[in-house]
């Protein structure tokens, strides 16, 4: 008999958790409210409900409402590097431009890293400033892991690794628009829409292996 999806709203059973597991539980529930409504639909009393456990509970594992979106956060991004790094073991960086775009489109749009990110941005820079979160370590960390694939172990010039973090930065921000705003920008209709996306991913992942593969001025 198939499983049944427990309606959304409807609460989770009380049962005893491990700390591990009810961060876990609680991070996809907060998950799944962020790809219904964005960061606003993220309401611990909810998530609570969703979870099976108490209102404390979250704020035991997580301090606060802005704790718990920092954690969404970390994670996402844990996740992409942990990808990455796993993508580019044993070939070059040039070989896997499309495979990288994927995956960041993935994580903008599938896990909400867009919403995060543009949630962050339009907070007061002192209130950005406490909560610790920083999205240029999410183009540190791939132009590190990529730079660390090309020509070997050999010693980049600082010219490469500036490109290389270029190119980084304009695919995460790329995908981040897609993610947020592609479909009103793009031309093709519902049913050509996912293929048009591949498409750019593509021709933009083409532009930025050549840049990087000669990061030399023309």
């Amino acid at each position: 008999m198939p499983e049944q999806k427990k309606p959304v709203g409807a609460s989770a059973p009380r049962r005893r958790r491990s700390a591990e597991v009810a961060r876990r539980e609680i991070l996809d529930a907060a998950q799944r409210r962020l790809d219904e409504g964005g960061p606003d639909a993220i309401r611990l009393q909810e998530i609570a409900r969703d979870v099976g456990i108490a209102h404390p509970t979250i704020l035991h594992h997580f301090g606060s409402r802005d704790g718990l979106i920092q954690a969404l956060d970390a994670r996402a991004i844990h996740a992409l590097s942990d990808d990455v790094s796993a993508m580019l073991q044993g070939r070059r960086a040039q070989d896997s431009g499309i495979e990288l775009l994927e995956r960041l489109a993935h994580t903008m749009n599938d896990l909400g890293l867009a919403r995060l990110i543009a949630w962050w941005a339009m907070r007061e820079p002192n209130a950005r400033a406490l909560e610790g979160i920083d999205p240029p370590a999410l183009v540190r960390n791939i132009s590190q892991l990529i730079c660390s694939q090309i020509e070997g172990d050999e010693a980049h010039s600082t010219e490469r690794e500036e490109v290389v973090s270029f190119g980084v930065r304009l695919a995460v921000m790329a995908m981040f628009g897609e993610a947020l705003i592609g479909d009103i920008m793009s031309p093709a209709g519902a049913e050509q829409r996912d293929a048009e996306r591949h498409r750019f991913r593509a021709w933009l992942s083409d532009l930025l292996v050549e840049k990087i593969a000669d990061p030399r001025d023309d």
